[in-house]
C-alpha cells in the first residue's frame, strides 16, 4: 500500500497531512525543525509538476493503492515514487513522471484562513508519527536516500531537457549561466541539483 505527505503552504503557514496521521497546520519554521518532515517536504517540491490544484472527480484507484479518508476532491499533478517488485522479489524504485494522486480533504485555497494548530496539538501529532514504522523501525534512513537520489536524477533529467532547448539560443556562457538562474527561480534547485546540471552544461 502506498505512503502518502500531503503539503499545502501560503506565505508561513504549512498545512501537512500524513497517512493514518493526521493533519496539522503549523508555522514553516517549526516543520523545519523537524528533519522527517523538512525532508518529504522538499522531496514533494522536486516532484511535484504543476502547482495548480484540480478539482475532479476521485479516481478510486487511488484510494485502494492509498486507503485515502474523507471526501476528497482537490487533486495535484505529480511525480510520485514507485515500488516494482519482480518476480525474483528484488525491488526496483523509480519515478513514475506525472498523476494526480495527491488527494486533499481541504481546499489548498484554504489554508490562508485555517487556525495555526496549538502546541499540544503539534506535540499530540509528532508523537504519533513517531510511531511510523519507518521512522521507529529506522528503515527512514536508508529510504530516504533512495528516494531523494533518484528524485534528484528526475529533476536533473527534467531541467536539463529544458535547459538544452533554451540554450541552444545563447552561445555565451555567462547568458547560460543568467538562463540557469531564472531556471532556478522557477524549480527552486537545491545546491545537489544546480552543480550537476552546471557541471553537464558548461565543463
Amino acid at each position: 500500500m502506498g505512503d502518502y505527505h500531503l503539503f499545502a503552504k501560503h506565505g508561513d503557514k504549512v498545512y501537512m497531512e500524513v497517512k493514518k496521521v493526521g493533519e496539522i497546520v503549523m508555522s514553516f519554521a517549526e516543520l523545519q525543525k523537524n528533519k522527517y518532515w523538512k525532508y518529504y517536504y522538499d522531496l514533494s517540491l522536486m516532484l511535484a509538476i504543476d502547482k495548480e490544484i484540480k478539482n475532479e472527480p476521485f479516481n478510486k484507484f487511488y484510494d485502494e493503492a492509498y486507503e485515502y479518508t474523507g471526501n476528497r476532491v482537490w487533486s495535484l499533478d505529480t511525480a510520485y515514487i514507485d515500488l516494482d517488485i519482480e518476480q525474483n522479489c528484488k525491488k526496483t524504485y523509480k519515478i513514475i513522471p506525472s498523476g494526480n494522486v495527491c488527494y486533499y480533504k481541504i481546499n489548498p485555497a484554504d489554508v490562508e484562513k485555517m487556525e495555526y494548530s496549538s502546541q499540544q496539538g503539534i506535540d499530540m501529532f509528532k508523537r504519533i508519527y513517531m510511531c511510523r514504522v519507518d521512522v521507529r523501525s529506522g528503515y527512514f534512513i536508508n529510504r530516504s536516500v533512495i528516494y531523494r537520489n533518484i528524485a534528484i536524477e528526475y529533476q536533473v533529467s527534467k531541467m536539463e531537457k529544458e535547459l538544452e532547448e533554451l540554450s541552444a539560443y545563447f552561445e555565451d556562457k555567462k547568458e547560460v549561466i543568467e538562463l540557469l538562474e531564472t531556471v532556478n527561480d522557477k524549480y527552486s534547485m537545491n545546491d545537489d541539483i544546480l552543480a550537476i546540471i552546471i557541471n553537464n552544461l558548461l565543463y
